[in-house]
């Protein structure tokens, strides 16, 4: 799959993609950024003047990010609706440069509270953006592998700030951080915006010449028949989807409008009830309860490789194998394995021996992360934008997104008062069910959307 993306063909999509992700693998630090740090702030040795923070504070911590995804998603899906995908992406630096800004002059608890919202606001334009881009400049063979790569970078920001969080001095990590935006910004700038944006904007030349980069084809006289076919497809389907009526009720109460409305919704529920955002963020503080004799330090860095392992397989085969099917795998897999470190956790607080079994917790979670990356982390990215009817898919993109950030609070600031008063066992076991509950969904109610041809309006939609 990796030369494919090296032919002739493919690789100014990648290439752009890569470059658009720069922000995205610097988000990923701002994900990971708690695992080893809240330990950090609740020791003795916090870099805090005030002294440690109290589990209330670091469930704050955790939590604010969400709350800027909720408005990030809001205002990124406003700015790119109306001014276009490039203008959102090249917007998205702003709040991340804030962020580490406060990190590294702050000296209390409130300074990381408002860098943590700025980091939610990056992350809720990631979310908003960057999957629509990739759906507008991603050939249809390929879509669903590029669309991997969101979390794949997500990923590689983690495994930094897991590898390297622990190391570093606190204050080193913000000024190693603000040199990105400044590489984004200046290789963003020079990508065309996405075809379908500049037709909505009536600029069909450049639409043409868009599409003509994003497909490498350098001149008139090198234009392929598919690429004529595929470039009138998709100036019909703008022109006919901008000759529309406003959006109204009625168009949310369609059967597709509902099935797939039902089906972003449910995807980014089960992406965050599932626990893996929110175990990602304490995983520092998971590993210190489960009773691992493996140094808590090391454990972070296995966890996180085998997350991007996960990401690597997903991105290898799913348009192969398809989103369902991953999807499927990934909610079972989840399941089982959080109910496995549940029932360590609950033996060791029952005051059961467990000699011997001090690898399981790191095992029982990094299956957990694997597991997810294939699918429950990965798929919702790009398969709300499939399931959507056209005329509902930027609102829809948006509903799902907004949700999303939404149910993340509500995991991340539960997660820690949880993990006191109901235990790992308790709060791991709650996440484990709602997995067995997707399963059922999965099979019965997720259609398969490989290939699926973005640009074709469905009969339901016209």
């Amino acid at each position: 799959m990796f030369l494919e993306f090296l032919s002739r063909r493919y690789w100014k999509q990648f290439s752009a993609i890569a470059a658009v992700h720069i922000i995205t693998a610097s988000y990923g630090v701002t994900v990971g950024w708690p695992a080893p740090i809240i330990p950090l702030l609740r020791s003795p040795e916090t870099p805090l003047p005030a002294g440690p923070i109290t589990v209330e504070q670091a469930s704050w911590i955790g939590a604010t990010l969400c709350i800027g995804g909720t408005i990030g998603t809001i205002l990124f899906a406003l700015v790119h609706t109306y001014f276009g995908k490039k203008v959102g992406l090249l917007l998205l630096p702003v709040p991340h440069l804030i962020l580490w800004t406060l990190i590294l002059i702050g000296d209390n608890v409130w300074y990381i509270y408002w860098a943590r919202f700025f980091s939610g606001l990056t992350g809720g334009g990631v979310v908003s953006v960057v999957p629509l881009y990739i759906a507008d400049i991603a050939d249809k063979k390929i879509r669903g592998t590029l669309g991997s790569l969101t979390i794949i970078f997500i990923n590689i920001g983690l495994v930094f700030m897991y590898s390297t969080g622990n190391y570093l001095a606190y204050r080193t990590i913000p000024k190693i951080m603000l040199v990105a935006p400044v590489a984004f910004i200046v290789l963003v700038s020079f990508l065309p915006e996405t075809p379908a944006c500049l037709l909505r904007k009536g600029k069909l030349l450049e639409a043409e010449r868009s599409l003509m980069y994003y497909r490498n084809i350098s001149d008139e006289r090198h234009k392929t028949p598919e690429f004529l076919v595929e470039f009138d497809e998709l100036k019909t389907f703008v022109l006919s989807e901008s000759s529309k009526a406003r959006l109204r009720w009625a168009d949310f109460t369609t059967p597709e409008a509902k099935r797939g409305l039902f089906i972003g919704i449910f995807v980014m529920a089960l992406n965050q009830f599932s626990g893996i955002f929110a175990i990602l963020t304490y995983a520092g503080t998971i590993f210190q309860k489960s009773g691992t004799g493996i140094d808590p330090h090391a454990a972070l860095i296995i966890v996180a490789v085998l997350n991007i392992c996960g990401n690597l397989t997903s991105f290898t085969v799913i348009d192969r194998v398809g989103r369902k099917i991953l999807l499927l795998v990934s909610a079972a897999g989840v399941g089982l394995s959080l109910g496995v470190l549940g029932a360590h956790s609950y033996l060791l607080t029952a005051g059961y021996d467990l000699a011997g079994l001090e690898w399981l917790p790191v095992l029982a979670l990094s299956m957990t992360l694997f597991l997810g990356a294939i699918g429950i982390t990965n798929v919702p990215f790009f398969i709300v934008p499939e399931v959507m009817p056209p005329k509902l898919r930027s609102i829809g993109s948006t509903i799902s997104a907004t949700l999303l950030c939404m149910f993340a609070f509500v995991c991340v600031k539960l997660y820690p008062i949880m993990m006191e008063t109901i235990h790992i066992y308790g709060t791991v076991w709650i996440s484990s069910g709602v997995c067995a509950v997707a399963v059922v969904i999965i099979i019965f109610w997720i259609p398969e959307t490989k290939g699926k041809n973005l640009n074709v309006q469905s009969e339901s939609s016209k």
